[in-house]
């Protein structure tokens, strides 16, 4: 338990570490990097993501769930699990390669009126795709060794850091933008090339083609497990990249970015997520182990009670200050069309970090295809739904498509959850953290400061006092509470 723990706090640090780094790059693109170009490389990563979906052909899922076996009953030179991954992944891609060449006449005339910069680099695509489908294979693969704050220092913090250089490099004038975009497109090789060395110097990299005895026996076990999540996992990867490449299609690279950077303001919501989930999961598959439905009704509604706290915190500080916020930034007016995305993505995330771990019950349970199958719907949802809303209303459009599909998603795992086991996220505490924040948004809202410095500071500290003060006074949140006094008794000691 304590490598457990050191290793989470040591990724979780450097993952806080990375989003600081990756804040300070986004900042740059939008600042000194014009729009179009900025969103080229958001429009490789979409591509890299879908070829990696479809070309690992669902292994690399097969041997995050099988793994164990191989490593209890198998000598590592004696592991094939990693040799068969290689294997799909190597046919996958090549079968991708040749839809790139197939679909090329399609994606000129999808992308060759509002984004040349797509139809130019075109072919950058694959060396990047490549790099990118064997980054992501040898990360899972480390973290079945146990490996795995290599991997994540190298995709949190290593690829951040190469990013940020290669900008300053351009932006400097160093580099062109056609030696700008052979040097992205090699950039998830330079962190391969490091994570098998590092896999190596471990003396991890070790597996053979040779088929194995265990192999035989978990191989009508791993196509039936591969044949249900293959096609959920390549539409979940499509319908999480269609609101990009359904805008830079239809309304150029830069609105394409804009969306972007709307996106990764309102990701700041997210923060905590992945260690409440991290620390959520082993705990809700021991209470469903041991049949402790109260202990899990318990964790449900404690995960949504702090969850929900936090976002509805960020959320309102970030949309109370978003005129103050981008008027300090001074960012070209075209990010002004990315306030509302802002807005509506921000609100989704709220809702989504209401529903607490309800996704991480139900699939550390025997319901877990209830799980999957609510997931295509989300997905069946976002998909049409991101094509014909921005027709309508533009980039704002796909926003709404993306609060809607989730909200659907929600809806699903909470009825579920309730009509199967009477769990409940929610209690009279989460309406009246509600009307809390709601009120001290509209006291802050209120106050007109002319001057942007001040007026963010200003609101922020009366917004954040209004709002921590009264959840403490009237003992809202447990958490909150505890995470005040830990601080409070600190202090003390100082």
């Amino acid at each position: 338990m304590g490598i457990i723990r050191n290793q989470s706090i040591k990724s979780s640090l450097l993952t806080y570490i990375g989003f600081g780094i990756g804040a300070i790059n986004t900042l740059l693109l939008a600042k000194l990097i014009d729009p179009n170009i900025a969103g080229l490389f958001r429009f490789f990563v979409s591509v890299a993501t879908i070829v990696f979906a479809l070309s690992n052909l669902g292994s690399i899922s097969v041997m995050n769930k099988f793994y164990p076996y191989y490593r209890d009953l198998l000598p590592p030179p004696r592991r094939d699990i990693l040799g068969l991954v290689l294997m799909f992944c190597i046919t996958g891609f090549i079968l991708c390669t040749a839809g790139f060449f197939i679909f090329e006449d399609l994606v000129i005339r999808k992308f060759g009126t509002k984004s040349t910069l797509v139809v130019e680099y075109y072919y950058f695509l694959i060396p990047f795709s490549f790099f990118y489908l064997f980054f992501v294979t040898f990360e899972n693969y480390s973290y079945n060794q146990f490996k795995s704050l290599m991997p994540i220092a190298l995709k949190e913090v290593g690829l951040r850091v190469l990013n940020l250089g290669l900008g300053l490099l351009f932006i400097t004038g160093i580099l062109r933008l056609s030696g700008f975009v052979w040097a992205y497109s090699m950039i998830y090789g330079v962190l391969l090339l490091t994570l098998l060395v590092y896999l190596y110097r471990q003396r991890d990299l070790v597996f053979t083609f040779k088929i194995s005895s265990v192999t035989r026996r978990l191989a009508s076990k791993m196509i039936t497990f591969n044949a249900t999540l293959y096609l959920g996992a390549v539409m979940g990867v499509i319908a999480q990249n269609i609101d990009n490449l359904s805008i830079s299609s239809t309304q150029g690279l830069g609105m394409g970015f804009v969306f972007e950077f709307s996106t990764y303001v309102a990701t700041l919501i997210l923060i905590p997520q992945r260690s409440i989930i991290a620390i959520s999961i082993p705990v809700l598959a021991k209470a469903w182990k041991d049949r402790d439905r109260s202990a899990i009704q318990s964790i449900y509604r404690r995960s949504s009670n702090t969850m929900f706290s936090y976002a509805l915190l960020v959320f309102l500080l970030i949309w109370m200050n978003i005129d103050a916020g981008f008027s300090i930034l001074a960012l070209d007016e075209i990010y002004n069309q990315g306030k509302p995305v802002i807005f509506i993505l921000g609100a989704m995330r709220v809702i989504e970090m209401s529903f607490g771990v309800n996704s991480q019950i139900i699939g550390t349970s025997n319901y877990w295809r209830v799980q999957f199958f609510s997931e295509l719907v989300q997905f069946g949802l976002a998909i049409p739904l991101n094509i014909y809303l921005m027709r309508l209303f533009g980039i704002q459009g796909n926003a709404l498509a993306n609060l809607l599909s989730l909200t659907v998603f929600g809806i699903i795992r909470y009825s579920f959850l309730w009509f199967k086991f009477r769990f409940q996220p929610w209690t009279l505490h989460t309406f009246y953290i509600l009307c809390i924040a709601v009120s001290g948004y509209f006291i802050c809202a209120s106050i007109n400061i002319p001057n942007p410095y001040v007026s963010l500071i200003f609101r922020s500290i009366v917004f954040v006092a209004w709002y921590i003060g009264l959840i403490l006074i009237f003992k809202l949140s447990n958490d909150v509470t505890e995470g005040w006094n830990m601080v409070w008794k600190r202090l003390k000691r100082q």
